[in-house]
């Protein structure tokens, strides 16, 4: 066993958790929100505590610290050069390409994203004015790949101003690889579409994988694009709401400052020091989770190898969110969450990923394997009887 204990299983109901007080209230087994279940390393709960124990809560001032720990973790984790002048900071990542939208688009323009994935992509382009544009990933032999000729073709377009691309992919579990990275980033560029690479699961990474960040293609991708990310999917901090933004090109930063600015956000006294710590103390946690996630991803795919064969993993190399595909069973994304949730299970529906995703289901495995276990066997025993078996 290494330093971190991932298979104690805290209780967290009663907390305000959304996972165990909303999702469990429903189903005992909630794997659907992509939260993990496992406390942060010790020296980020610790930075929470020195900060309230200091009992000031007033108006703050925005440590360099915080700019510094993002310079740092991306050359140790991505091997990537990213100055610190570059990084800023937001109270979320849809609000970080809320204002990205607004320092490089208008309303009316098109915004390009690649379904199936993550919703609100759609929901904050639809609720600012802008038009999507589905380029849609073409699913073959178990997994994902990019449709190249038409993003071409709407990257053209010359209403297309801005392009949201999701690296590590939520819900398909894919790191895009260095080419793919790279012919997105030359597309965009040529056609003068700004690129905002949603990053937020970079840290989880299996068998070798290498993450990518958009902005370190190269210097001229790194004037056409911005970095999101945050500490949240790999810590467990996503209730802190904290984020940033890389943004290389210094005009685009400033037109970024200016949409923070007119939102009137400030920073949290709380979970700026909490990311800081992650940051800073966090290398030898995040090598432990993934072995761990690993074993769990492994643990699925064997049990439904061996008792649901009908149902296919897409294969993962990134993220702890797995997505399955249910079309050997003829039943669409509502008829399997119906199955799902009479097992006492939850899962997220494929369809909330757009129509690419019916037919798909998204199952988090950031848990204890003994609850992962009860889980699936809830979902065996349930199957057994519902075809049959």
């Amino acid at each position: 066993m290494g330093r971190y204990d991932f298979g104690q299983q805290k209780d967290m109901k009663g907390t305000d958790s959304w996972k165990w007080d909303k999702e469990g209230k429903e189903c005992p087994y909630p794997l659907g929100v992509a939260d993990t279940d496992f406390l942060p390393p010790p020296e980020v709960t610790g930075a929470v505590m020195k900060k309230a124990a200091q009992g000031n809560f007033a108006y703050g001032v925005m440590p360099q610290a915080f700019y510094d720990s993002v310079s740092r973790w991306y050359k140790k984790r991505h091997d990537a050069d990213v100055d610190a002048d570059w990084v800023t900071y937001s109270p979320g990542l849809i609000v970080a390409i809320k204002m990205l939208m607004e320092a490089v688009s208008h309303v009316g323009d098109n915004v390009i994203i690649q379904p199936p994935v993550y919703f609100n992509f759609s929901l904050i382009i639809s609720r600012n004015g802008r038009n999507i544009l589905e380029n849609t990933l073409i699913y073959e032999n178990e997994g994902y790949r990019i449709d190249f000729e038409d993003l071409e073709r709407k990257a053209a377009d010359p209403r297309t101003t801005m392009m949201i691309f999701c690296n590590p992919h939520n819900p398909v579990a894919h790191a895009w690889s260095r080419e793919d990275v790279e012919r997105v980033a030359e597309i965009c560029r040529r056609n003068h579409v700004f690129v905002v690479s949603d990053e937020a699961h970079s840290d989880i990474l299996y068998q070798g994988t290498r993450h990518v960040p958009f902005i370190c293609v190269s210097r001229e991708t790194a004037m056409n694009s911005a970095s999101i990310n945050s500490a949240g999917k790999t810590f467990n901090t996503n209730g802190l709401y904290v984020s940033y933004a890389i943004i290389p090109n210094r005009q685009i930063r400033d037109a970024f400052e200016i949409a923070y600015a007119n939102h009137h956000f400030d920073f949290s006294m709380i979970g700026v020091p909490a990311q800081i710590a992650a940051y800073e103390h966090g290398d030898a946690y995040t090598d432990e989770l993934n072995g761990y996630l690993w074993d769990n991803i492994m643990y699925l795919k064997h049990f439904l190898e061996e008792k649901m064969p009908e149902v296919r993993m897409v294969k993962p190399n990134a993220t702890y969110l797995m997505w399955l595909d249910f079309h050997g069973w003829d039943m669409d994304s509502d008829q399997v969450d119906g199955f799902f949730r009479s097992a006492g299970v939850a899962l997220n529906k494929g369809s909330i990923y757009g129509a690419a995703g019916d037919g798909f289901m998204r199952l988090n495995v950031a848990c204890s394997r003994s609850v992962l276990e009860e889980a699936m066997e809830a979902v065996y025993e349930r199957y057994k009887e519902f075809f049959n078996k």
